[in-house]
C-alpha cells in the first residue's frame, strides 16, 4: 500500500515539474523576440506546440494554462513583461490561444500521428493561436490593419518552427514519460 502511494506521489511530482519545465520554456521563448511593433516576432509558438507533442493535449494546455496565470501574478514571463494589466496587451489574445494550440498540438502524441497529420495538426494549432490573438488585437488596431500587423509577419516564421517540429519528431526518439 505504501509503495503504491509512494509511486503515486512520484508520479504527481513528475507531472508537475514538465507542467512547470513547459510553462518556463515558454516564457524562455518569448524572450528570444524581434520587435516589429504592435506585435513581436517570438519563439514561443515552438515551445507551445513542443508542449503538447511531449506532454500531450491535456497536460500541455495546463501547462500554457499555468504559464498565463504566473504571468498574470507578475512574473515577468511574456514577451513584455507580466502582471494583470497585460490583460490590456494587444498580444493577450495569442498567450491565449496557446493554451487552445497547445491541447491541439497534443493529438500527435495522443493519437501517434503519421508525418503528414501532424503536419496538418500543427497548422491547424497555430492558425488557433492566430484566431484568439487577431480577434483580441483588433480592439487595439484598425480593422484595415489587423492582417497586417497581427498574422502576415509571422507565417514564414511559424511554418519555419513547425517544419522544425516536425525534423525533430522523425529525427529524435519517441519520448516516453508515462
Amino acid at each position: 500500500m505504501l509503495t503504491k502511494s509512494l509511486t503515486f506521489v512520484k508520479e504527481e511530482i513528475k507531472e508537475i515539474v514538465l507542467i512547470l519545465f513547459f510553462s518556463l520554456l515558454t516564457a524562455i521563448s518569448s524572450k528570444i523576440k524581434i520587435e516589429i511593433g504592435v506585435v513581436p516576432i517570438t519563439f514561443q509558438t515552438f515551445a507551445v506546440f513542443l508542449s503538447g507533442i511531449i506532454l500531450g493535449g491535456k497536460r500541455g494546455a495546463l501547462s500554457q494554462l499555468t504559464y498565463l496565470i504566473l504571468g498574470l501574478l507578475g512574473l515577468p514571463l511574456f514577451s513584455r513583461g507580466g502582471g494583470i494589466y497585460y490583460i490590456f496587451s494587444p498580444t493577450f489574445g495569442y498567450i491565449i490561444g496557446f493554451i487552445f494550440a497547445s491541447y491541439i498540438s497534443g493529438f500527435i502524441k495522443e493519437y501517434k500521428l503519421n508525418l503528414l497529420l501532424s503536419l496538418l495538426v500543427l497548422i491547424f494549432a497555430n492558425i488557433t493561436i492566430y484566431i484568439f490573438g487577431l480577434l483580441y488585437l483588433i480592439n487595439f488596431i484598425p480593422k484595415e490593419k489587423l492582417l497586417m500587423i497581427g498574422l502576415y509577419p509571422f507565417i514564414i516564421g511559424d511554418l519555419y518552427k513547425i517544419f522544425l517540429l516536425l525534423l525533430l519528431k522523425t529525427t529524435l526518439p519517441q519520448v516516453h514519460l508515462e
